[in-house]
């Protein structure tokens, strides 16, 4: 068995591994194609948090991971890919592609994300590395901690680093629960075939065996499909939670790329992670200190992910009647559906109803969060026609909302945008400067 980024693991032989099975590569979920309704979604909107100096000066600070962002509860394959997409990131040095991998991220404090990977990924201390996130957007990795004291450790490390943007964590999950046979997930950025671009890829699998030692800590084995760069990526259970990092692939042999002419491992489709349960120790066992990220790292216990968070409704993308909803649930559990997507004009772009729903989610989301869901309104973005966000009536378009087809007349199309304004006794107070209406969404939000 080799490491995803092709090396032999530096460890006491490893366990003969059965080499039956081929893994056929899935169709990937989310595609992520540049487009002017993204990079608006990119730049305009970010979580503003206090600076935290606990790198640069070393002031004394737990960081929290943050285990109930999500509540455990059974998920679909559409929700638990739309948290890989959020928490996973790239793993990049200087040299390239070569042993680049992925990672999630587990932790924040302040403006300081950190992010758990595989050891192997960054073991050169020649090499400077750097966090690439779902947005595009790059980050020097300010800190890094190689767990490994020798050999024969568990293969994971810790990244940190510093950005004002709003990234989600992943929430942990306890790896005993993934039994021989149950689904699992398995997310991150494989080096490109052809070109120089890095998608995420999203593949689904099951618990294969579970060995009692193995090394370097691949103890949780599954059937997916996975390719070299993923290795540091998270493996989520059913229930959309981290129980693995993944690192490990079996092989048969090699072939020569037609696309690049490198030397690729041909697969079995049987791979191995680290259990996150072996991190969870770690944490346990580490003493306080002040002097590395391991020290500053604190997690909430399994049992309390089962409380659901009762206190703070928000928007979630729901397909469980077939067709992509934005809907909002508010602290008490009432659920309202806010936009139905169903139309395909935007599919041969990459952007089905499922991708439109799960993104214009995440930004009505991270809008209501941060206090910046006041009015609604259309105007001009990047050129385009657009629903937006606004502070105020009269006020420009502040953040997109959803990008409208140029032949689309705006203000009939915000009429008929949110499910809602479609029942006329639901109309929230509308207010009109000339012909653009300003619809008060804060009145929406406090009566559910």
């Amino acid at each position: 068995m080799k490491n995803e980024d092709g090396s032999e693991p530096t460890a006491e032989l490893s366990e003969k591994k059965v080499k039956s099975s081929w893994g056929i590569p899935i169709s990937i979920y989310l595609q992520f194609a540049s487009s002017p309704e993204r990079e608006l979604s990119m730049n305009v909107w970010s979580l503003r948090f206090d600076a935290l100096t606990i790198i640069l000066t070393g002031a004394l600070t737990v960081t929290a991971v943050v285990s109930q962002q999500y509540a455990a509860c059974a998920k679909t394959a559409e929700e638990i890919a739309q948290l890989a997409t959020l928490t996973t990131v790239e793993v990049n040095n200087t040299l390239g592609f070569f042993a680049s991998g992925s990672g999630v991220i587990i932790a924040k404090q302040g403006n300081i994300y950190t992010v758990l990977t595989a050891n192997h990924v960054v073991a050169s201390l020649a090499q400077k590395y750097s966090i690439r996130t779902h947005l595009e957007k790059d980050y020097a990795a300010i800190r890094i901690q190689r767990l490994p004291k020798n050999d024969r450790d568990i293969d994971l490390a810790l990244i940190q680093f510093q950005s004002r943007e709003q990234y989600p964590v992943a929430p942990m999950g306890e790896s005993e629960r993934a039994v021989v046979g149950s689904a699992i997930y398995v997310s991150g950025y494989p080096l490109p075939i052809s070109g120089f671009e890095r998608k995420l890829e999203f593949t689904a699998g099951i618990i294969s065996s579970r060995l009692g030692s193995a090394s370097s800590g691949y103890r949780l084995r599954y059937q997916a499909v996975t390719r070299r760069g993923m290795s540091g990526g998270p493996v989520f259970d059913a229930d959309g939670r981290v129980v693995g990092i993944h690192g490990q692939g079996d092989t048969v042999g090699t072939i020569r790329s037609q696309w690049n002419g490198q030397i690729e491992e041909i697969k079995t489709g049987l791979n191995a992670a680290i259990p996150i349960d072996a991190f969870r120790e770690l944490l346990s066992q580490n003493k306080h200190n002040g002097f590395d990220i391991l020290s500053n790292l604190s997690i909430s216990s399994a049992s309390d992910q089962n409380q659901p968070n009762r206190g703070y409704g928000g928007f979630v993308c729901d397909t469980s009647t077939g067709e992509p909803v934005t809907v909002y649930q508010n602290p008490q559990g009432f659920r309202e559906p806010w936009i139905r997507w169903s139309s395909n004009f935007f599919s041969s772009s990459g952007y089905d109803p499922l991708t439109r729903c799960q993104q214009v989610t995440q930004r009505l989301e991270n809008y209501n969060r941060n206090k910046q869901l006041n009015y609604v309104t259309v105007g001009m973005v990047n050129n385009q026609k657009a629903i937006c966000t606004t502070s105020r009536v009269n006020g420009p378009c502040e953040g997109l909302i959803y990008t409208l087809r140029r032949d689309q007349d705006p203000t009939p199309a915000l009429s008929s945008f949110f499910v809602w304004l479609r029942n006329q006794k639901a109309v929230p107070s509308l207010s009109e400067s000339g012909t653009v209406p300003y619809i008060d969404v804060r009145e929406r939000l406090e009566q559910f």
